[in-house]
């Protein structure tokens, strides 16, 4: 089986799991569970990448504050 997407979560830059699945639909369902800090000090930043090599990134702040690219 081929991965084709993956999903990286980070806390405070550092890698704490990545998820790797073949079809789009798993991919969005994570992504869409990506929703806040979780255990991170300051930030989570969530990355998925796509097969055309395209990145997605989220990033969640303590203080509230959302990016997303």
């Amino acid at each position: 089986m081929e991965y084709t997407y993956a999903l990286t979560t980070s806390y405070d830059g550092e890698l704490v799991n990545t998820l790797r699945v073949s079809d789009m639909l798993t991919a969005v369902d994570a992504w869409e569970k990506c929703v806040d800090f979780g255990d991170a000090k300051e930030y989570a930043t969530y990355n998925l990448s796509d097969p055309t090599g395209k990145m997605y990134t989220k990033t969640f702040y303590r203080n509230g504050e959302v990016s997303i690219r």
